[in-house]
């Protein structure tokens, strides 16, 4: 029977502002690296295979000037006429790595036929860098292509990683809803616990503070129908310990604690260890 002097609206503790603001913070960072990977996987990775393989092109382009003024056949309209019939050289597995809009059949860019000046005063393969950082530039790309292109497999991976990343989202918002629309309370009778469960006071059979100073847990063994159960409190999670707030977690364990009468484990200091503690902090008694 309950005691008249004792008031029967027990604490409540609800989903906490320091739960919340985890929970959003990791929604937001999977949430980052599931655009991250999906963009690299859509269009990143293609696009910088595109930037790759068009240096490469300016590369040759350098080594061909090069090698036609070792035959001495190089003269401006030499070069043009040449340049201009060239076309830009791709992987076989192009459709596989580029952006799907590329040209793969493109001539030589503008720039390499005209770039008879430049890669005359420059040298062949000076010049060709002059002129890629001038085409690359005007793409609004990167000057350095990178040493590797990406191939189809890493591409593959990027869509992968952004459905993992998906998962955690979907898992995350799962339990960000299920627990704010949970709290632990307590009455005159009973503890109700976040998943629902009615833990009568006179079931409780010991009550395991060792966490709760540090982490703010706590492991409630109870009897039910004949066998031993345990509950778990999360004052991080429910209620939260700043005093500003009221520390509803710490009066909800208090209000427990006057109606409980089993056993309860929490770490004590024994006098043993007490001195050896003051005997290591004043070595000089010794």
């Amino acid at each position: 029977m309950s005691d008249p002097s004792l008031p029967q609206d027990g604490p409540i503790c609800k989903p906490t502002k320091w739960f919340l603001f985890r929970a959003l913070a990791m929604l937001m960072m999977f949430s980052i690296f599931a655009v991250l990977f999906l963009k690299d996987g859509v269009s990143g990775y293609r696009e910088k295979n595109l930037q790759f393989y068009m240096h490469k092109n300016f590369v040759q382009a350098g080594t061909d000037f090069q090698n036609m003024e070792n035959d001495e056949s190089l003269t401006e309209a030499a070069w043009k006429s040449y340049a201009g019939a060239k076309k830009c050289i791709f992987p076989s597995d192009a459709r596989d790595i580029l952006p799907k809009a590329a040209d793969l059949e493109m001539a030589w860019p503008d720039s390499l036929v005209d770039g008879y000046a430049v890669m005359s005063e420059k040298g062949a393969q000076n010049g060709a860098v002059k002129l890629w950082e001038e085409y690359s530039a005007a793409k609004k790309w990167s000057a350095d292509p990178g040493d590797h292109a990406m191939n189809a497999g890493k591409i593959r991976e990027q869509f992968y990683a952004a459905a993992v990343a998906g998962l955690l989202i979907i898992i995350t918002l799962f339990f960000l809803i299920r627990t704010m629309r949970r709290s632990i309370r307590a009455d005159d009778e009973a503890l109700y616990t976040q998943d629902g469960r009615r833990i009568p006071y006179t079931e409780m059979g010991r009550i395991d503070k060792r966490k709760w100073e540090t982490k703010g847990l706590a492991v409630i063994e109870y009897n039910d129908a004949g066998e031993t159960k345990k509950a778990r409190l999360d004052g991080m999670v429910y209620g939260q310990f700043k005093v500003e707030d009221g520390a509803p977690a710490e009066k909800l364990m208090a209000y427990v604690m006057e109606r409980f009468k089993g056993e309860v484990v929490e770490y004590v200091v024994d006098e043993q260890e007490e001195s050896d503690e003051a005997l290591d902090q004043n070595p000089s008694n010794n």
